[in-house]
């Protein structure tokens, strides 16, 4: 297998090579080090942990060169973790340079995982300071470029991982998802992205972070995601946020196809004006591949509140409902921006200005005082009820392409407007690709009820068996 060939290589079938003794981890692991120094302008990494990969590696190889038939489910394999997620002896940085040294003395529970079942954490890919802008930018690496097209974000916040997976540079990465963190680069880069329901990939409660946010799998194809859901998803009491219900055999259930399910799509949940109408149409058309694989079909009319507007104090998710929750099952959570407020002068200056622009925002009263009363009395539709008619939900990701790196023109709420509403509801989404729109990257997301990424993951299967995606790969080779 040439170089080229082996960089696109999926997690599942590196295995096999490994288990068939065709291939070595050492030998993956050497190429891998090489290639993610030949790419390193792509910022795909902050961190990269080398002499620790060689040596787990090695000692991966020998396991197998013994004729070790008890090996783990990720023997050997190489997984780079988003750099907010906490790995014990291995530096950690936020995107901050307030972390810039920090090295935790413990592992997140996802991490635990990983080493449980045979993976080697060989690097910390990139992301904005605090994991709160769009483009993965900040003051301790270079940013995060998209592999498509250099001159673009990779975006926000789980860039680096959207990159690194994108330009071969290890078949899998976890990143994570507070309002579309996962699903937006997914799609801004061409791969697969899933962003579990709350609670489904535990996390020990961190010191500060987002109460949305969820750990998950970023790979090029399903069945790798599907490899690392059935490693970090479990039970565990350190989270208080942890599902109590345990987790399904995501690689059993993986073929077993949409037959008989309720799937609708949306061109806009009933409030989303998009910038690129042409990508609302070219998910539509990938939407209405699901009509030949036996399922009920809809378009129904509907509208999702938006999660943003704080204006809905009844509402179950503006966000100071968010809050209080957050206070109640995590009461010592800061977020990051009251974090870093917190910080004394000499080292809150140190944070990036667009951290410190957030902390001036107008008060829940100045913003419902802006809006419209048309706007404040409009009808909605409450997410639970409409998943009680249907089984999934199709619509875009976001509705244009990767943006140039500092474009202006784009809103936060612009931003998440199609993906914000799991995270709050609790609800798991993904993000498959289905293309390249005037030469950059699309993905379709598909929403499902909290706790049924095992569904989530067999309608992506189902995609891309009718759709392949594998063989685009972005002009780095």
């Amino acid at each position: 297998m040439s170089d080229t060939e082996l960089a696109w290589t999926p997690a599942w079938k590196l295995r096999e090579m490994f288990t068939r003794r065709e291939l070595s981890p050492l030998e993956f692991a050497q190429f891998l080090l090489t290639r993610a120094e030949r790419l390193e302008d792509l910022g795909a990494f902050i961190t990269t942990f080398p002499e620790h990969l060689l040596a787990e590696a090695g000692a991966a190889t020998d396991r197998i060169m013994q004729g070790d038939d008890d090996l783990p489910p990720l023997h050997g394999l190489p997984v780079s973790l988003k750099d907010s997620i906490v790995t014990k002896g291995q530096r950690t940085t936020h995107g901050s340079y307030l972390f810039k040294d920090n090295v935790p003395d413990q592992d997140s529970v996802a991490s635990e995982q990983l080493k449980q079942a045979g993976a080697i954490i060989f690097a910390k890919s990139n992301l904005p300071e605090f994991e709160l802008n769009r483009r993965s930018v900040n003051l301790v690496a270079k940013e995060a470029l998209n592999p498509w097209d250099q001159r673009r974000t990779s975006g926000g916040s789980s860039g680096g991982a959207g990159v690194a997976t994108a330009a071969g540079l290890g078949p899998l990465a976890i990143g994570t998802d507070g309002g579309g963190s996962i699903r937006i680069p997914s799609s801004f880069n061409g791969i697969f992205g899933l962003q579990p329901s709350r609670g489904r990939v535990p996390d020990m409660a961190p010191a500060f972070g987002i109460f949305s946010s969820v750990l998950g799998p970023m790979t090029r194809d399903v069945c790798d995601a599907a490899l690392l859901m059935q490693a970090i998803a479990c039970v565990d009491e350190r989270d208080p946020r942890t599902r109590r219900d345990a987790p399904p055999d995501y690689l059993a259930d993986l073929d077993k196809g949409v037959a008989g399910l309720r799937v609708a799509w949306s061109a806009d949940l009933g409030r989303v004006v998009p910038d690129e109408p042409g990508i609302v149409e070219m998910c539509h058309e990938a939407a209405q591949l699901f009509r030949g694989m036996g399922i009920q079909y809809s378009e129904p009319s509907f509208r999702f509140e938006d999660p943003h507007d704080e204006l809905e104090l009844d509402g179950d998710y503006a966000k100071w409902k968010m809050a209080a929750l957050s206070r109640e099952v995590l009461p010592d959570m800061l977020d990051p921006i009251s974090w870093a407020m917190s910080q004394p002068r000499e080292d809150y200056v140190k944070v990036a200005i667009y951290i410190r622009d957030r902390s001036d925002r107008p008060t829940m009263l100045e913003y419902a005082l802006s809006i419209r009363p048309d706007v404040r009395r409009r009808a909605r539709t409450h997410i639970d009820d409409f998943f009680r008619d249907h089984d999934l939900l199709l619509c875009p990701v976001i509705a244009r392409t990767a943006f140039e790196c500092g474009s202006g023109g784009i809103t936060p709420f612009q931003y998440t407007a199609y993906t914000f509403i799991t995270n709050v509801a609790g609800y798991c989404g993904a993000s498959v690709p289905i293309g390249l729109y005037e030469g950059m990257p699309v993905g379709l997301q598909i929403i499902a009820r909290p706790g049924e990424e095992s569904l989530l993951l067999r309608a992506a299967r189902a995609l891309e068996r009718e759709r392949p995606w594998a063989q685009l790969r972005p002009p780095v080779d």
